[in-house]
């Protein structure tokens, strides 16, 4: 495989994370504070705070798995055990792609929320949530020569399992903060 070719594939790694950690958790932010608040102001706030947040959080946690990752590949070039070393471009560019991957899933899932009520916003970031992480997951099964469809739909059920997981602790915390 060409350097160029080896670049591209390690950039989809970091890619792939930010846009699944990101569908994950931005979907969870949202259904789980429309069920708790049914403030879309409180929905856009704080998936906003979240997204940023796990936006840098992904990225410095990639950069620094990377970065690991090449001080061992370092150690053992020494030992001629491994024939790739991360280039510290490589490294950088981890970080940077899976920061951006995470808030365009946070801008793709929030959008609805600028044009329409709570529970329809919610509902359309949920479609949108689980037809992103069904692309993901058929993209990641041909990469790895899966089942294209079977991998789709094992991301897109964590999805939807991660949605309702996050919606009964926001009915939870609804009876708590409305005890009427």
């Amino acid at each position: 495989m060409t350097e160029r070719g080896f670049e591209t594939r390690f950039l989809m790694e970091s890619v792939a994370f930010g846009l699944t950690d990101g569908v994950i958790c931005f979907l969870g932010i949202i259904v789980g504070t429309a069920r708790a608040t049914t403030d879309p102001k409180l929905v856009i706030v704080l998936g906003i705070i979240g997204g940023i947040a796990d936006a840098l959080g992904n990225s410095i946690g990639f950069f620094v798995s990377q970065a690991t990752e090449r001080a061992v590949q370092i150690g053992e070039a020494e030992k001629a055990s491994n024939s790739h070393i991360h280039s510290k471009r490589e490294v950088w560019l981890s970080g940077i792609f899976s920061f951006l991957a995470t808030i365009l899933v946070l801008a793709l899932l929030l959008c609805p929320f600028a044009f329409l009520g709570v529970w329809p916003a919610t509902t359309a970031s949920f479609i949108i949530g689980t037809v992103t992480a069904f692309i993901l997951g058929t993209y990641i099964g041909k990469l790895g020569k899966e089942k294209t469809y079977k991998s789709g739909f094992k991301y897109a059920f964590i999805t939807i399992a991660g949605a309702l997981v996050a919606y009964v602790l926001g009915e939870w915390l609804h009876m708590f903060l409305h005890p009427d």
